[in-house]
């Protein structure tokens, strides 16, 4: 039984378009994400801290850098599709705004009357609306199998996940959806794009955090499971910094291990009882593996995302993305014409649902340098 996706059985574009005659349908699809504006933007837009804070800390784009190297390296030891793997891990954090989540919570706030913003969503939305980068369509015009995985990376659509739903039905499936099914599992190559992303932010995020003196190396040594990987003795005396980063690497190399390890072990009983195939993610850490990595990011969030220097950010990020959306929303003309006569725009039957859509999408596709910029430049015009 093979179990990987098959670039040669997929099931198309929305719009179709002749074969590339040297790249396979993923790999094709991999290339226009990296040569997306969306995928560029993400050097500039927050993981935890602000992207204009420090230039050793990460990223989105380095941040999904990293998740799609993990991505590979598992793919590439369970024998699935790496190019569709990769695809997903460099897809999966196109639709986050500026200000990581802060800045999602915000636009969560302020598009409440719309149903909210969720950056799984926004993601969607940038891979087949408002990418601009084709005549002939909107979007990326990526393949059915590469938007499953996107769209459900973090497991099946289900009713709590209306707005993706009506977007799906609205926007994708009237191109055919060719047997999609948001309600199943998604695809294994997608089960590991999700845990990859798991991996690399608990192991970055420590280290960042220790890097801006916030989480301390007395922290780290009670922190839970990560305090395993802390090689504190040693013949030689090692700095911090040192000992922080080699924790780090084993605690990758560990949750790597791991995942590869039981997630065989799955596969290889699927081979017994294939209807497993469609019951439960065969992608999965050990259960004492998952226990630990819920504690450590119990820890993180207590520690590090809701530290007094990261709440600080939050407000910061609220107050300029408020000024931002007033302002916008009552000054259309100020948003690019090329984003605001997309057709997308046109369905909504209410021009107040029109606008404060087309505002949360104009803030979510800025960088934290360019949210700033716009903010000191309405309020210099404000004084």
């Amino acid at each position: 039984m093979n179990i990987a996706s098959d670039p040669n059985k997929s099931l198309g574009r929305v719009y179709q378009e002749d074969p590339c005659s040297i790249r396979s349908i993923f790999q094709r699809d991999r290339d226009r994400i990296i040569h997306s504006k969306a995928f560029r933007k993400l050097q500039n837009k927050s993981q935890v801290f602000f992207s204009t804070t420090n230039d050793i800390f990460r990223t989105r784009l380095t941040h999904t850098i990293e998740v799609s190297q993990i991505a590979r390296t598992i793919a590439n030891h369970l024998s699935l599709n790496i190019d569709l793997c990769e695809t997903i891990a460099l897809a999966h954090d196109l639709g986050h705004p500026p200000f990581g989540h802060s800045g999602e919570e915000s636009l969560n706030s302020f598009m409440y009357e719309v149903g909210g913003f969720d950056h799984n969503l926004q993601t969607l939305k940038v891979v087949t609306i408002l990418e601009r980068q084709y005549a002939q369509f909107s979007g990326l015009n990526l393949c059915f199998e590469s938007l499953d995985g996107i769209v459900k990376h973090n497991g099946p659509i289900g009713d709590n996940n209306k707005m993706i739903k009506v977007f799906w039905n609205e926007n994708i499936s009237l191109g055919g959806d060719r047997g999609i099914d948001l309600k199943l599992l998604p695809s294994l190559e997608a089960q590991v794009a999700s845990l990859s992303d798991d991996i690399a932010y608990c192991a970055h995020d420590i280290s960042d955090g220790h890097e801006a003196g916030i989480l301390s190396l007395m922290s780290l040594q009670s922190a839970p499971f990560f305090h395993e990987f802390l090689c504190l003795e040693q013949s030689f005396e090692v700095p911090a910094s040192l000992s922080v980063a080699q924790g780090c690497r084993d605690l990758i190399k560990y949750l790597v291990n791991d995942l590869i390890e039981h997630s065989r072990d799955n596969i290889r009983n699927l081979y017994k009882n294939p209807a497993c195939m469609s019951t439960a993610n065969l992608i999965e850490f050990s259960s004492d593996t998952t226990k630990k990595v819920l504690e450590l990011k119990k820890y993180l969030f207590k520690n590090l995302y809701r530290s007094r220097e990261i709440n600080f950010m939050r407000r910061k990020a609220e107050g300029v993305l408020k000024v931002l959306f007033d302002h916008f929303f009552n000054s259309l003309d100020d948003i690019p014409k090329l984003l605001s006569e997309n057709n997308y725009y046109s369905k909504f039957k209410s021009s107040r649902h029109r606008n404060l859509n087309l505002v949360g999408d104009f803030i979510a596709s800025m960088t934290d340098k360019e949210a700033l910029e716009t903010f000191n430049t309405i309020r210099t015009k404000i004084r």
